[in-house]
């Protein structure tokens, strides 16, 4: 195997001087940078990463804090922060929360053990002063999907109130004004925040919230399943659901089905939606995008800005949208 002294000597120069061409430091004569190249390219040299990382005091890592690994929400978010990186020659370490703050505490821990250059952190757990203190020590970071007071700069947002009451809003458009929801575990913000857009939709038209119409769940589509079973056994005749996920909407539908429930002749259907699920379920079910993939780039970007101290012009508040297919009838 090369080494860098092996291209030294190939291309007549200096070890330091291979070094810093390798690190990108310093100008450099266009020919002496060319024959390092073709020294390395020659002797099919690949630089040490560890060596990189002890040279420039910067390890080309990036720490990604998420709640769990399982699910298509998490997986399309790691996905595109892993693509992101890729262009910006960067390394991806992961870590679990847990569902817990202690569990954040250890991943961010972790990732400066690690030394990563900057996290990106979809924290659901440590309180917003937790996250202020963070900000003070010097390695930067990203919230994904959370706002924290004073450190909007470093958050990337979306409106789950809103895209909630743009969900509702279209069934009572419809006609519909018993219209049940499935709720996140109400643990997490964004949870709170979607119940609220569900309620206050309702409110807004005169509609009465009805407490049993209310079922919580915790995102997963077994969830959903069983919260359609609590529903269906409450005797209350619903006209339409809104579920907050697009995985608990399809366990849902399972239930539903296995009910000989005509859909959406019976019951129409509405759900947030992020990684198109709702597009490939039967019947295919109108939703409210949340663009999580958007987000993720975006953060990504942001944090490339923080760590080499660029100015940007990046858009951090994304909006929802709502995409009609064919699950609601008018009531």
């Amino acid at each position: 195997m090369a080494s860098i002294k092996d291209v030294a000597t190939l291309a007549g120069v200096h070890r330091s001087t291979v070094s810093r061409i390798i690190n990108g430091e310093g100008a450099f004569r266009s020919d002496t940078k060319r024959k390092v190249e073709q020294a390395m390219a020659e002797l099919n040299y690949r630089p040490s990463a560890i060596a990189r990382s002890l040279a420039t005091a910067s390890s080309n890592m990036t720490g990604l804090l998420v709640t769990y690994y399982t699910g298509g929400f998490f997986g399309q978010m790691m996905d595109q922060v892993q693509t992101e990186l890729d262009r910006h020659n960067k390394f991806l370490i992961t870590a679990q929360g847990h569902h817990s703050a202690e569990g954040e505490r250890e991943a961010i821990r972790r990732f400066h053990t690690l030394r990563c250059d900057g996290y990106i952190l979809n924290s659901r757990h440590l309180s917003d002063d937790e996250l202020r203190a963070l900000a003070l020590e010097p390695t930067p970071f990203v919230l994904l999907d959370r706002l924290v007071e004073g450190l909007e700069a470093r958050c990337i947002t979306f409106d789950h109130t809103l895209a909630a009451k743009m969900a509702v809003n279209y069934l009572i458009e419809q006609g519909h004004r018993d219209i049940g929801c499935i709720s996140g575990p109400l643990s997490r913000a964004s949870s709170h925040l979607r119940l609220n857009g569900y309620k206050e939709a309702l409110l807004q038209a005169d509609i009465d919230v009805h407490p049993a119409l209310c079922v919580e769940g915790d995102y997963g589509r077994m969830s959903g399943y069983f919260a359609a079973q609590q529903l269906h056994r409450s005797g209350l005749e619903l006209t339409a659901l809104f579920s907050c996920s697009e995985e608990m909407m399809q366990g849902a539908i399972q239930f539903f089905h296995e009910q000989n429930v005509a859909l959406p002749e019976k019951l129409s259907l509405i759900s947030f939606d992020s990684i198109d699920l709702c597009d490939a379920i039967y019947p295919q079910v109108s939703s409210v995008h949340f663009p999580i993939s958007q987000m993720a780039q975006t953060a990504v970007e942001l944090l490339m800005s923080q760590i080499q101290h660029t100015d940007n012009n990046i858009m951090r508040h994304f909006m929802p949208e709502l995409r009609l297919r064919n699950s609601v009838t008018e009531a």
